[in-house]
């Protein structure tokens, strides 16, 4: 995902889905000069990433 991707979804009213190697986090900041963002997991755990290895939408429900 592009940095300004990033930044509009983080700006959006509606839930937009997001994962991060394979889970879902959620965006708490982005940081434009540094091309990543800053987020937590679903348990609250913080995680520092890159934005371009953000997915847009989820991931499918694994059996």
């Amino acid at each position: 995902m592009d940095i300004q991707r990033a930044k509009e979804i983080l700006e959006s009213p509606h839930i937009i889905p997001v994962t991060y190697r394979g889970k879902p986090i959620h965006i708490d900041q982005v940081f434009e000069t540094n091309q990543y963002v800053e987020g937590h997991y679903e348990d609250g755990t913080t995680v520092n990433a890159p934005a371009a290895e953000l997915m847009e939408g989820s991931t499918p429900a694994q059996s």
